[in-house]
């Protein structure tokens, strides 16, 4: 998160927006998680356990979608021959 959803304030990188007080520790805690699924994925491509990396790249990608988390689930589509996603989501990497 660069901004607080609230007033667009720069995120300060702390639970509460520095100016006006939104709490915000649903949000870093849901990016939080996402990351970890995102790690995740990306240690089950290195030993090639696909179908676990699958799971995890989607769940990081339906809890926050970056370009990292779109990129790592086109790539486990591919893997896992779910080719029409794959060429769908390469297609909005492309946008």
């Amino acid at each position: 998160m660069e901004r607080c959803p609230v007033c667009q304030a720069r995120y300060a990188g702390k639970s509460q927006c520095h100016r006006c007080k939104a709490n915000l520790h649903a949000l870093v805690d849901l990016e939080s998680r996402a990351e970890t699924h995102l790690r995740q994925a990306i240690d089950l491509a290195k030993t090639g356990d696909y179908h676990h990396m699958f799971y995890h790249a989607r769940r990081s990608w339906s809890l926050h979608r970056t370009q990292a988390s779109v990129k790592i689930l086109a790539c486990a589509a591919l893997l896992t021959h779910q080719y029409g996603l794959a060429v769908r989501l390469w297609k909005d990497i492309k946008r």
